[in-house]
């Protein structure tokens, strides 16, 4: 037997399809399905001479339980490239769960522009939001990577028009934007590796106004969006069916109830509740109408890159606000770790070179 040259090997998390495998999204509702297809970003690694080497598993859709601890549990995707079991995984990060886990693991989490890299194949969780992003060792590898998955796919009606994308560092040193508001919720060793950081760079003192109210928005929106994409989840067409009904309402009350864990059925209610004829306007126009300032507010203008930590004070609910700003506006990011603290650089819309400047410069 062949042995498999890790450098080339790929392993997909469980919510992006690979033709003829079983495909469940960590979902008892999905139990038993067969990909008909490969998703865009698969296919394109195959057709560059990687091996999809496996696949990994996932908390039930990539829903963040914000109500269950776990244990600081490593997601299986970090944990193979961590491991040497293969050189990236591809995943769908839209609550942070991948980004604050890989610096702890000694690995970089890339999170593409929005509108990049192709979600053909991939398990919808909150449309607007959803993007392939990709686990690796090194930053300079994984945008290689990137380079080979992203660029326009037919299949895909939200994406930019470039054929391909060219993830190369620009000659000048990035400036860095410093949220002190933010940096100084972080515990005291992720402080000083920041500050030590941005050190290194032109850093200029910046406000991220509205941060407080970043996941309020987030959780609102995506709860909405998730709502709506699992709603085709019924027991109907296929993935887990209920038995003993009397009726199809029955048939869909015990087949949704059976079939989904305690953080979906939370965010579906969630979403339905923000989505009902009472709310809509009080919660989900509202929140649309933020998304919008948020991303208004962060312009770019006089730095080119913002620094945050990995966490800050509160539970996972608190820290969703560090991960919300990438997802609400498509921005790119990365995190990895530095000085033993993990950092999250977020740049403005495709400008993925200035990340991976800074990661070099960072990292060497």
């Amino acid at each position: 037997m062949n042995k498999i040259n890790t450098n080339r090997a790929v392993v997909l998390e469980d919510v992006i399809m690979q033709k003829g495998m079983t495909a469940t999204a960590g979902s008892k509702i999905l139990e038993n399905f067969i990909s008909p297809f490969s998703a865009a970003a698969a296919d394109r690694l195959t057709d560059n001479g990687y091996v999809i080497a496996g696949r990994t598993k996932t908390v039930e859709f990539g829903i963040e339980d914000f109500f269950d601890d776990d244990n600081g549990e490593v997601p299986g995707a970090i944990s193979a490239v961590a491991e040497g079991s293969a050189g990236y995984a591809l995943c769908n990060d839209l609550f942070g769960r991948y980004r604050r886990t890989a610096p702890g693991s000694d690995c970089c989490y890339i999170h593409p522009t929005y509108g990049t890299v192709s979600r053909y194949g991939l398990i919808p969780l909150a449309s607007s939001m959803d993007r392939i992003g990709v686990v690796c060792k090194s930053l300079p590898g994984g945008f290689e990577l990137l380079s080979l998955i992203a660029g326009k796919d037919p299949n895909d009606g939200a994406m930019f028009p470039e054929e391909r994308y060219n993830y190369a560092a620009p000659g000048k040193a990035p400036v860095m934007g410093v949220p002190e508001q933010v940096i100084a919720r972080a515990d005291a060793e992720t402080r000083e590796a920041i500050h030590d950081l941005a050190g290194r760079f032109n850093a200029v003192n910046i406000d991220l106004e509205h941060f407080d109210l970043y996941k309020q928005v987030m959780y609102i929106l995506s709860c909405a969006e998730i709502a709506n994409n699992i709603s085709r989840y019924d027991g109907i067409k296929y993935g887990y069916r209920a038995s003993d009904y009397r009726d199809i309402d029955e048939l869909y009350v015990k087949t949704r109830s059976e079939g989904f864990g305690r953080g979906t059925k939370l965010t579906a209610i969630m979403g339905a509740m923000v989505l009902s004829q009472r709310n809509y306007a009080p919660y989900y126009e509202k929140a649309m109408k933020l998304r919008r300032k948020i991303k208004e507010s962060v312009r770019f203008d006089t730095y080119d890159i913002i620094v945050l930590p990995c966490a800050i004070e509160g539970d996972r609910y608190d820290n969703l606000s560090l991960w919300a700003l990438s997802g609400l506006a498509g921005l790119p990011s990365v995190t990895f770790s530095y000085k033993g603290r993990g950092v999250q650089l977020i740049a403005g819309m495709k400008n993925e070179g200035m990340l991976l400047k800074a990661g070099e410069v960072c990292m060497a």
